[in-house]
Formats: C-alpha cells, sequence, structure tokens
C-alpha cells in the first residue's frame, strides 16, 4: 500500500498556522509514520481553490492513480481534497472506488476502508457554502475597491500599466498609450473597427493578447468603447458565470463599475465621443454569401473586408497566419460568377417544375406563364436571384484562379452542378 499525500492551502482557507502546507505535511508523515503506511508521492497545491479541481498537483495524483503508483490518498480533512461538493462526491463515491482507492480524511474521521459515512455528502455540503459565502464576501470587497477607483484586474488595460508605488492605481505605458491614441484618430476619422484591425496588423503592431496572432474589430471596439481611456476607470465589463466556472459573460453598460477620473486620461472626451460616432451600429441586411463560402485550399471560411468602396472575400485561416496563401477575391467578382451561373441553369430548366420550386420558397402562386417569361430574362439581370442564394447554394470554394460552385439541387445527370472559373 503506498499514499499520495495531498496537501492544498488557498486564501479562503485563512492564514492561519492549523492549515498551513507545513503544517498538513507534519500531520498526515506522522500518521503515516504510526500506521506504517508507506509515502508514495506527496502532491501539494498552494494556492488553489477547493472550488477548481483542475489543480497541477490533484492531476499529477490522478495520473500517478492511473498508472498505479498510489493506492491511498490522505488528506488532513475533506475540504482539502474539494469544496466543490458535486465533485466531491464524485471523486469519493465513483472514481476512487472504481479504482480501488482507499480515501482518508483524518480531522473529520474518514476511513473509506470503514465504509462510507453517512455525513460525509453533508461535510462536502457545508465545505461548499463555506466556499460560497467566502467567494460573496472577497466579491463584495473588490466590489467596494472598484468603486473607490482601485484598479483590482488582473492585467490593465490595453495602454496601461500598475504604478510601482500603488499597485491600485494605472499610469500609462507611454508606447502602447500611442498605439490607443491611434485607434481613436482612426476611429474618428470614419475607420471601421475591422479596418483599423488590420492597419495594425500591417504596422505589425502586437495585439493587446498574448494569445492571439492578430487583431481582430471586436479588440478595437472593445477599447474605443471603454470609458478608461477618458479617463474614467471603467472596471466590472464582464463576470463569472459562478464561483465554480471560469467563463465569463458580457455585462451590460449600465453594469460597470466606472470611477471617474481615477486614471489618466489617454484621449480627450471629445476625441472619445468623435470615436463614438462612427461605433453606431449600422442596420445592414445579412450578406446572401455570408457562412457559404471556404478557402479551397485550407478549408477555412472567407470573411469579409473592405478597402473604400471595394470588398473583397479573405481567408480565415491566412488571416490567422496559419500559412494558406490563398489570394483575396473580389466579392462583386465572385458574386456575379454565382448570379449568372445560376440564371443560366434556371434559363435553361423547365417552367413548369421552376415555378413549383419558387412556389415553395416564396410562399405564393407563381404562374407558369409568369415564370417562363421571368427565367427568360435572368441572364440579363441575374441580380434578382440574390434573395434566392442562401436557398439554392450549398457551397462556393475559393481557390487561387479556380472557382467551383456547389447547389442544393441536384443537376440533370445526378451530380451537383459546378463551375469551375479559371481566374
Amino acid at each position: 500500500m503506498r499514499a499520495g499525500l495531498y496537501l492544498r492551502l488557498s486564501r479562503e482557507d485563512g492564514e492561519g498556522e492549523s492549515q498551513s502546507i507545513a503544517s498538513q505535511r507534519l500531520l498526515l508523515t506522522n500518521y503515516c509514520a504510526q500506521q506504517g503506511i508507506p509515502i508514495g508521492g506527496e502532491y501539494v497545491d498552494d494556492g488553489y481553490s477547493g472550488t477548481n479541481f483542475q489543480r497541477p498537483a490533484f492531476l499529477r495524483l490522478l495520473a500517478d492513480i492511473e498508472a498505479g503508483l498510489i493506492d491511498v490518498v490522505i488528506t488532513k480533512d475533506l475540504s482539502r481534497l474539494g469544496r466543490d461538493y458535486i465533485m466531491t462526491g464524485h471523486y469519493l463515491e465513483r472514481y476512487f472506488p472504481e479504482k480501488g482507492v482507499r480515501y482518508i480524511a483524518l480531522g473529520d474521521n474518514i476511513d473509506t476502508l470503514r465504509g462510507q459515512d453517512d455525513m460525509t455528502p453533508f461535510r462536502a455540503v457545508v465545505n461548499d457554502l463555506y466556499a460560497r459565502d467566502i467567494s460573496r464576501k472577497v466579491r463584495a470587497s473588490l466590489d467596494a475597491k472598484k468603486r473607490a477607483g482601485q484598479f483590482i484586474g488582473a492585467r490593465p488595460p490595453y495602454g496601461y500599466r500598475r504604478s510601482p508605488e500603488d499597485r491600485g492605481r494605472l499610469e500609462e505605458e507611454p508606447e502602447k498609450a500611442r498605439q490607443v491614441r491611434q485607434i481613436f484618430r482612426m476611429a474618428a476619422e470614419g475607420l471601421s473597427p475591422g479596418q483599423i484591425a488590420r492597419r495594425m496588423d500591417a504596422a505589425g503592431t502586437p495585439p493587446p493578447s498574448g494569445k492571439a496572432v492578430c487583431w481582430s474589430g471586436a479588440m478595437v471596439r472593445r477599447i474605443l468603447t471603454c470609458p478608461t481611456y477618458r479617463g474614467d476607470l471603467t472596471q466590472n465589463r464582464s463576470r463569472k458565470i459562478s464561483y465554480k466556472v471560469e467563463k465569463s459573460l458580457p455585462l451590460p453598460p449600465e453594469q460597470w463599475t466606472v470611477a471617474p477620473g481615477a486614471c489618466p486620461p489617454l484621449v480627450t472626451l471629445e476625441q472619445f465621443q468623435a470615436a463614438q460616432q462612427g461605433l453606431k451600429p449600422a442596420r445592414r441586411s445579412k450578406n446572401p454569401l455570408s457562412g457559404l463560402v471556404f478557402c479551397g485550399l485550407c478549408g477555412g471560411r472567407m470573411t469579409f473586408a473592405s478597402d473604400g468602396s471595394r470588398r473583397y472575400l479573405l481567408c480565415g485561416g491566412r488571416r490567422r497566419k496559419n500559412g494558406c496563401q490563398n489570394p483575396a477575391w473580389r466579392e462583386e467578382q465572385v458574386r456575379q460568377a454565382i448570379l449568372q451561373q445560376l440564371a443560366q441553369d434556371l434559363s435553361q430548366a423547365d417552367p413548369a417544375q421552376t415555378a413549383a420550386c419558387l412556389e415553395k420558397y416564396v410562399g405564393q402562386s407563381i404562374g407558369v406563364e409568369a415564370c417562363r417569361q421571368t427565367l427568360a430574362e435572368l441572364e440579363k439581370a441575374p441580380e434578382r436571384l440574390l434573395p434566392l442564394l442562401p436557398a439554392v447554394l450549398e457551397r462556393v470554394r475559393l481557390s487561387p484562379g479556380l472557382m467551383e460552385i456547389d447547389w442544393r439541387r441536384k443537376g440533370r445527370n445526378g451530380q451537383d452542378s459546378a463551375l469551375k472559373k479559371r481566374g
């Protein structure tokens, strides 16, 4: 029998000596010495919450159990194992029994070798409630600091850094602050967030997020809409779903915590307001080709981009720098080729069958003669088919010099219609 000693401590557990890692280690090693249980490993998660079961040492303990290196897990008490009663119950009642692992919690007098204690589930619930109460108190304390104008986030907003004299205060970071002012200038000139993002990429400016490889319109919009840059420290723009879940959801502006004048402004109030004018959402209808055009080289979805009055289709994979070399395609060129091919196919189709198909699509009766006349005119005015594209178009693949079109209907020979257009 080889014991895995699991030790855990976080801020929620207090700082008393009885809870310290050293105290836990002494207690567990003395117990193993008295019982004659050899120690197979020690696993320490210092600074990890009990509601989080993705702790490095705990995962290493599970890996050693899977490898057959550990037969018994010992903790100071049940709360050291975890404070989420659902996950704690999973390991106590499912995982450990399935793996043939004995579990001992010394302070709670739990030893699965003696059978399951009826009070154990209640202890797990109490531990969970303790974590919930601590989370509520911590959140209240942090909210008070936010309202007082102290920055409590993990990473300062782009363009700022923590003051060395006061870690709760922000100061300007010169180079990134210059980029922020440039972003606001471009927005005031009428550039969209997407256009600004592409210019930042073209200039070789690293994106704000260390995980991202390029700028995005969403990043730019987040900067342009943040009152922090006018000097009003803004926090609480998103909130975790719960104290057990890391995922966060954005909050509406009325729920943001804003502390006026709590940080140095990077732009004037007039510059901030000028940038907001271009962010008012334009009510545009969805592009009929949206979601239907894909890169023929890497398979990535083609995205739309504007350069003044011209619109292009760009490989999303190439924009993420995956090595794809598919060039940009003019949206007008792609759309006209698709519409002309569809118009040609329909002009050669049987009017009665086409009328029946269109009746299902538009939901009203269409006469055969009217349909025959319309079909005869399509090749001269293919733009009339634009609203029909989402219903009849399956997929378009764009490769250098080659366009392939798949329709949702079958051709006469039973194969998908396809257009191969050489550039």
